[in-house]
């Protein structure tokens, strides 16, 4: 069944989607002009609701935000009113008439991708966006990462405002696959009503992740742990934050 992003948009906050983006954002940046990168046009692909794009268009830059939910979209279009935002509803592994980037991100969103061979499509798109030279930052959840995200079976994740959120967790040790499935009770006039939804993530070996991107065409700068400092292989780790420069 697929994800159904129009759910989840409506219980965005609720759950915290938007979390590691809007924490992430200006660290990346950050560090990645410390690494000498320098430029204005990014596109940040899976854009969601827009956390990234808000902090990066009120700091000039020249942004993109491109996602397949046009739930997501509408959201971060509020998030973003007054702002010079260039929205774009697409598959983030062909995305159309964007080129000549200095930067692409994709925050929270690599670990919903199925298999490697659609990460690789993903790698491909993004170094078609990009001018030669720049780089391609993303994050991935680790096997540790996604073990602790399920621990605990059943939570209340939300009990406020006439909206009531419980979530499941389950962890599929063979895929390598995390899934939390979230129930949804919004009161109304005559009782509730139910919704129920879910968020799929995998991970993969960093190893594997890192020969994909460079068979791709990039060459991969940094892998950082989650308190963004270099990963050395078998740390403990939630996740690990790549950049990649695309080669010239």
């Amino acid at each position: 069944m697929p994800i159904d992003y129009r759910i989840l948009a409506s219980i965005h906050t609720y759950i915290h989607l938007g979390d590691f983006a809007q924490h992430m954002t200006s660290r990346l940046v950050d560090f990645a002009q410390r690494d000498h990168w320098m430029g204005r046009q990014i596109v940040d692909l899976g854009c969601g609701t827009g956390e990234s794009l808000k902090w990066l268009a009120q700091r000039g830059y020249i942004v993109t935000g491109v996602d397949i939910s046009s739930e997501m979209l509408d959201i971060a279009r509020k998030t973003t009113q007054g702002m010079s935002v260039r929205w774009i509803r697409s598959d983030i592994r062909n995305v159309p008439d964007v080129k000549e980037m200095d930067l692409a991100l994709a925050l929270d969103v690599m670990h919903e991708f199925s298999s490697l061979q659609e990460l690789q499509e993903v790698f491909q798109s993004a170094n078609t966006l990009l001018k030669p030279g720049k780089l391609f930052i993303f994050d991935l959840y680790t096997i540790e990462g996604l073990v602790d995200r399920s621990s605990g079976e059943d939570t209340l994740t939300y009990d406020q405002d006439g909206v009531t959120i419980f979530a499941h967790n389950n962890f599929d040790y063979e895929r390598q696959i995390q899934r939390r499935d979230y129930i949804i009770f919004r009161q109304q006039e005559n009782g509730w009503q139910r919704q129920d939804t879910h968020r799929i993530l995998r991970a993969y070996p960093i190893q594997g992740i890192t020969a994909l991107a460079q068979r791709c065409g990039f060459e991969v700068l940094h892998v950082l742990n989650q308190d963004m400092k270099p990963y050395n292989p078998g740390e403990s780790t939630r996740r690990i934050v790549c950049l990649a420069r695309k080669r010239a």
